[in-house]
């Protein structure tokens, strides 16, 4: 490859995010492990630990489940950006690698394009948790 077509796929792909969020929405999901915290109320604090990823109707991100011995809760928060987002109602959570099968949860956007964590008990298998926007008219496979 010569150095004009390195420089070139470079460019690319540093542009490639911007594209992204200029062309369609993108959430940024964050999914947090707690020692202890009322389940159903708003999860405060300090998490035992936090993973964060972005995702998009299109595209299926995950992080692994931190199945320390202290972690008795889960919580998940998310932020809407990019110009569609109106048209996204929440984040679809599986609890698997790839966002396969029958989905295990769902943040929801109800006031706003953020999610506020709310504190959920351990149902989460060993493994992975995997995300994906769910947004009216983007229906596709990756």
């Amino acid at each position: 490859m010569h150095f004009s077509q390195t420089f070139a796929a470079a460019a690319i792909l540093a542009l490639g995010p911007m594209t992204v969020l200029a062309g369609f929405p993108v959430a940024i999901v964050q999914f947090q492990t707690w020692e202890t915290c009322d389940v159903g109320a708003p999860a405060l604090g300090e998490p035992t630990s936090q993973m964060q990823v972005s995702t998009t109707p299109l595209t299926c991100a995950n992080t692994p489940v931190n199945r320390d011995w202290n972690v008795d809760n889960y919580s998940f928060s998310a932020d809407l950006i990019g110009h569609y987002s109106g048209w996204c109602s929440g984040v679809i959570v599986w609890n698997n690698e790839d966002c396969s099968g029958e989905p295990v949860y769902e943040v929801l956007f109800e006031d706003g394009p953020f999610a506020e964590p709310v504190c959920l008990p351990d149902f989460l298998e060993p493994g992975f948790v995997s995300f994906k926007l769910d947004c009216e008219g983007f229906h596709g496979e990756e």
